[in-house]
């Protein structure tokens, strides 16, 4: 029986994000040596965009409030000293998937709030403290540890004055999906409000519910419906506390890119945006499959992979899905734009078969059952909802309709 509930495997699709498996794709490359390239062009380009900060220039830029050259790196190393490398990496990771490392890369995106330093603190004074007292002596870093605490408080207070976040709720804990999706509802809650619909059998909070909705990178929800809210973000479904970089940093270009991710005096905006040249805003690897396998499957052959991507018909494969993608790329990021302000399709019987929105339609299509019918079905589907990758095709529109009750 064909199952009424979504599975919200890859809810944001790949929206500065990383590859996905393309199903049952259509040969358009024939057999070379070893390798069999097949790829199909993807009607629906924008399910597979491709993006980040360093891909595009900005048209319209913010003009940050605060230009003392303080970076994470020099607070790091104020905070703990002078590690070898494997130890600062390590401090890194914790840092940015930190309440506190979270926070503090906010308060650079926003980029609008002036930082807070008491008025009576002599911040010269303290620098030149630090630069006379050598860091092997305790004094030295203990300056170095005020100096740090100081920057810190200068970018949490904006974020408590703006209600981004309450002093409680911050201490010295993992930046959690739950923690994570609080702050951002807060900060987007209004330009883009909860549509209501996601059933999560482990949290009833709205701000992790709207985070699942309108797809943030590290919010991947099991087959059970589960989310794992205490966990930190992750690119795929379940419990794992283990601390990965990639979704701390994929959120950032989620909020940047798709959300209208440049505040203002009055609101937020769209950052305007162009390709870079050379730039393809569409990965090759979702589309192409090698000897009828996704590259994904691949796994750890990375020596097949890299003879696979150096044959001739992979890099013609390559051009065509760069040229395809580069002269769409304006539609693709306009209709993504326009996609992540949708509700999401989360039970098939509740949002489509039983939904009044759609009763028309679905009995136009059930009177003949032509494929006219059908289209029209699938369009009002698309054009209302936000469908996962997994969704969005006539053919899983038409297996709903014949199905779900």
């Amino acid at each position: 029986m064909f199952h009424k509930k979504i599975v919200i495997g890859m809810l944001s699709s790949v929206l500065c994000m990383s590859s996905i498996v393309v199903s049952s794709p259509v040969p358009t490359v024939a057999a070379a040596s070893s390798y069999q390239i097949t790829y199909k062009l993807p009607p629906n380009p924008d399910k597979y965009l491709f993006l980040n900060v360093e891909m595009v220039d900005i048209l319209n830029p913010q003009t940050p409030a605060f230009k003392r050259e303080y970076t994470h790196n020099d607070y790091l190393y104020d905070k703990e000293g002078d590690t070898h490398n494997k130890l600062f990496q390590d401090n890194n990771l914790k840092f940015m998937s930190s309440k506190k490392g979270f926070l503090w890369n906010i308060y650079h995106f926003i980029g609008i709030f002036p930082p807070y330093f008491p008025a009576n603190m002599e911040l010269e004074y303290l620098e030149q403290q630090i630069k006379s007292t050598p860091d092997y002596l305790e004094e030295g870093c203990e300056l170095r540890k005020k100096r740090a605490q100081l920057y810190m408080i200068a970018h949490l207070q904006p974020l408590i004055d703006a209600g981004y976040v309450k002093p409680e709720e911050i201490d010295d804990g993992m930046a959690t999906k739950e923690f994570v999706a609080m702050v951002l509802y807060r900060m987007f809650g209004e330009v883009r409000p909860y549509h209501g619909g996601i059933d999560l059998k482990d949290s009833e909070d709205i701000a992790v519910r709207w985070a699942v909705e309108i797809g943030l990178p590290g919010y991947v929800v099991d087959e059970k419906d589960y989310i794992y809210p205490q966990f930190p973000l992750r690119m795929e479904a379940g419990p794992n506390e283990y601390v990965l970089e990639q979704p701390y940093l994929r959120i950032f270009q989620f909020i940047n890119l798709i959300l209208p991710g440049k505040k203002t005096a009055t609101g937020w905006e769209y950052y305007q945006v162009k390709l870079k040249p050379g730039m393809a805003p569409m990965l090759t690897d979702d589309i192409v499959r090698v000897n009828g396998m996704s590259m994904d499957s691949f796994g750890e052959r990375g020596g097949e992979k890299w003879e696979a991507e150096k044959s001739p018909l992979y890099q013609q494969a390559k051009s065509k899905i760069a040229q395809y993608s580069i002269s769409r790329f304006p539609q693709m990021l306009a209709q993504a734009r326009k996609d992540a302000l949708k509700p999401r399709a989360w039970d098939w019987s509740r949002d489509l078969i039983h939904h009044p929105r759609f009763a028309k339609e679905i009995a136009a299509y059930r009177k003949n059952k032509s494929s006219k019918n059908l289209n029209t079905v699938y369009q009002a589907v698309r054009g209302y909802y936000n469908l996962n990758i997994r969704q969005d095709s006539v053919a899983v529109i038409k297996s709903v309709l014949e199905n779900v009750k």
